[in-house]
């Protein structure tokens, strides 16, 4: 082969193995956006294990996916919390904060990023020693409140705002002495006025998640001392149409809760 012909041949070769990269890179961004379309619609129709099946599958091709990294989180917290024991709970919990954290990593600068840091530490939290729980109410507070910054139209940031103040302004009188003596104490500003005024902003601004918002708002009246109010907002909840499993589910925890007021 004279060396003409042989650059030839190395040339076709080269732009042969480049356009075979090519479309390979633009068959797995076809497969990645096909993955999400499944996995969002998944996800607006509350299938939550669907919707993560298809997410890990986009992680597995695109780690540093941000759709996917936030979704994924938001969903081991969400699908965890309804797992029937602690063990369950806390694997569930933990994969949350790993995604979480990865994805506030990378992305810092968006809201969803505080969003899901916030509800994984928050549910990590729920299952915690008194001691770890004070420390998380500070890292709640702080990423929703961020969250709630850089996302002012996104209901379930404002619904978690809400249940972060509904929760710590409802701390009794020596679980506050205990945070003050063996750590810095429960975070300021939590306020009754507040959660109720952040989970009702939530439901103006998704009216379809009324079930959940309204049982946690009933949960906050409960909570605060206000019995009656919250036995009519459980009523209210108990005439509501499920869509979904999910809404079944709080249906029956609203229930459960309405017997146990009367």
């Amino acid at each position: 082969m004279n060396i003409p012909a042989f650059k030839k041949y190395l040339l076709v070769l080269f732009f042969s193995i480049s356009g075979l990269s090519e479309y390979a890179k633009a068959q797995s961004s076809t497969d990645v956006d096909s993955l999400l379309m499944n996995a969002e619609k998944l996800f607006d129709q509350a299938r939550e294990n669907e919707a993560l099946d298809f997410y890990l599958k986009v992680l597995e091709r695109e780690p540093n996916n941000f759709e996917s990294l936030w979704h994924t989180s938001l969903l081991y917290a969400r699908i965890g919390y309804r797992m029937d024991s602690e063990s369950e709970m806390t694997n569930y919990y933990q994969k949350a904060l790993d995604y979480a954290e990865i994805v506030l990593k990378n992305h810092p600068e968006k809201g969803f990023s505080h969003f899901v840091y916030a509800i994984a530490n928050g549910r990590i939290s729920d299952i915690s020693g008194s001691r770890e729980r004070i420390e998380k109410s500070h890292i709640v507070k702080e990423h929703a409140e961020k969250a709630v910054e850089l996302l002012p139209e996104y209901g379930p940031a404002w619904h978690l705002l809400g249940i972060w103040h509904s929760e710590v302004a409802n701390v009794g009188t020596g679980q506050r002495f205990a945070a003050g003596v063996f750590s810095k104490g429960l975070p300021d500003g939590a306020s009754n006025n507040k959660a109720e005024e952040y989970i009702k902003k939530a439901m103006e601004l998704i009216p379809d998640q009324a079930i959940r918002f309204k049982l946690d708002l009933a949960r906050h009246y409960e909570r605060s001392g206000q019995k009656q109010k919250a036995i009519v907002i459980l009523q209210e909840v108990l005439e509501e149409s499920p869509q979904n499993e999910i809404d079944q589910w709080n249906l029956n925890r609203a229930e459960k809760l309405l017997n146990e007021l009367n």
